[in-house]
């Protein structure tokens, strides 16, 4: 399915203020991804096939994702029992539950049940509380050269954890800034891996 970035789908629209409303009533970390059209638009883009989201909520951002790239398979963590439920069923709801897989639990004892092999996947979409400097190497770790981390969250972290966040994205050994999405509230990163070593030739005899 293919939507100009400035018409998404009007289930996605539905989906968003239903997130909306959710964070009003409960007072809760159910984040509201602003910039939908922005996310498809990188999407419909680069069209990654191997998506990792951390920070599901209920559900938006991850069906955004797999509608902007029809090939994709995403596997979303979250940590709220609540949120996942509700998560499961609007994934559901949008037809989407073969390629939408929302796991529970913590993000690191989740990856490391996932177990994802190095450099296996395309984009990493970060939607937590503020990243830890940590948490992004690992994730490094798993995107493939040129792969690309979507993290959001960045501003509204601590100021000091914000600076070295930024600073790594930004280092140009590991990853290079190419986007920013929400008025700069999300960087865009893609991932750098030094090319693997060339066996020499034997010589000759």
């Amino acid at each position: 399915m293919q939507s100009p970035a400035s018409s998404l789908p009007a289930f996605l629209h539905t989906l968003q203020e239903a997130t909306r409303l959710h964070q009003q009533a409960h007072g809760c970390s159910a984040h509201v991804f602003a910039d939908g059209p922005g996310l498809w638009q990188l999407l419909a883009q680069h069209q990654p096939q191997r998506i990792l989201e951390l920070g599901t909520g209920l559900g938006y951002t991850a069906c955004l994702m797999a509608c902007a790239s029809p090939r994709a398979q995403v596997d979303t963590l979250e940590g709220d029992a609540e949120h996942t439920a509700l998560a499961r069923q609007h994934i559901a709801a949008c037809g989407l539950e073969q390629r939408v897989h929302v796991r529970e639990g913590s993000f690191l004892p989740v990856l490391q049940a996932l177990n994802f092999p190095p450099y296996s996947l395309d984009l990493i979409f970060f939607d937590g509380h503020a990243p830890a400097l940590a948490l992004v190497r690992q994730l490094h770790g798993l995107l493939r050269h040129g792969g690309l981390l979507v993290c959001a969250n960045i501003e509204i972290s601590k100021p000091h954890g914000s600076r070295r966040v930024k600073a790594e994205l930004e280092d140009g050994i590991r990853w290079r800034t190419v986007a920013t999405l929400e008025n700069g509230q999300t960087r865009v990163a893609t991932a750098l891996h030094e090319p693997p070593p060339v066996a020499a030739s034997p010589s000759p005899t």
